[in-house]
């Protein structure tokens, strides 16, 4: 009896590790598969963060090459001329900021030069250079034709004789100018090649060579000088009467001025060299001598 229960006992023992070791071998299986699974998740995450991460620095690349190569805009500016140099202009714009605008390679419809306190419009490329290249430009009002002065133009001297000076000016148009009857002041380089200087002639503007009478020439290292700071006019005395002065210049050509207060011409004869101090246009005939004296 008691050898039955042993065997009994057996063959349950038996029954239970055949059936406890599939069991166990299942559950390892399983958590093998499910941490496999979990690394592989955790690999592809980090994988779509990675590939996220890339994309992005990618889009933000190429954001910024493309504002880095996106063309300069147009601007147009209204203003007005308040300095010269060579071809490159200064603009104080209607918008009270300060423009500097290189006129050389410019297209304009305006017959008219460019001169200081001109208004006028121009279109440049707005980048970041200083100086600001113009596409075209248009001259608005002139002073050359407001009349209570004669007209100017800047420029740079590109030739000089005994009575003539040839500049290009800011359009790159080259100009000739009789200086026979000139004032010129020019400090101790006279009239030399490449420098800077302001001319204020008779008359209508005339391009190449000759037909335009120089009543000024100043150089831009005469323009210092005390005598820059008046106009003046020598020649022969012709007559003094009615209020009146006539002197003939150099050149033949007679030019008749208003007299000032004070200015007295009565001493003077025919013939006697003079040099006339004057305010307002030769061109416009309403100079007005300010002083008449011996040259």
């Amino acid at each position: 009896m008691k050898r039955n229960y042993l065997i009994v006992a057996a063959v349950c023992l038996a029954f239970g590790i055949t059936a406890c070791t599939p069991k166990t071998s299942e559950t390892t299986a399983a958590e093998t598969t499910a941490a496999a699974e979990t690394s592989e998740e955790t690999k592809a995450d980090a994988g779509a963060d990675a590939d996220t991460e890339s994309k992005k620095a990618d889009g933000e690349t190429e954001e910024k090459t493309t504002e880095a190569e996106k063309p300069a805009e147009k601007k147009m500016v209204t203003g007005r001329v308040t300095g010269m140099e060579d071809t490159i202009v200064t603009i104080s714009g209607q918008d009270d900021m300060e423009y500097q605008v290189d006129l050389k390679d410019a297209e304009t419809k305006s017959t008219l030069e460019i001169g200081e306190g001109d208004e006028i419009q121009v279109v440049f490329l707005d980048d970041d250079a200083e100086v600001k290249q113009a596409e075209s430009y248009d001259v608005i009002s002139s002073v050359a034709l407001e009349g209570d002065a004669d007209p100017t133009i800047a420029g740079v001297i590109q030739d000089a004789t005994m009575n003539t000076v040839t500049i290009q000016a800011a359009s790159g148009k080259t100009y000739q100018f009789s200086t026979m009857i000139a004032q010129t002041v020019t400090g101790d380089k006279g009239i030399a090649v490449g420098e800077n200087v302001e001319i204020t002639y008779l008359g209508e503007l005339a391009e190449g060579d000759g037909g335009n009478t120089a009543l000024r020439v100043i150089t831009e290292e005469g323009s210092g000088d005390a005598d820059a700071t008046y106009k003046a006019l020598t020649g022969s005395f012709v007559s003094g009467a009615d209020g009146s002065v006539t002197i003939q210049a150099e050149d033949g050509s007679e030019f008749t001025f208003a007299l000032g207060e004070n200015v007295d011409v009565s001493d003077f004869e025919a013939g006697e060299a003079v040099e006339v101090i004057y305010e307002g246009s030769l061109t416009s005939q309403n100079a007005v001598a300010e002083g008449v004296d011996y040259q």
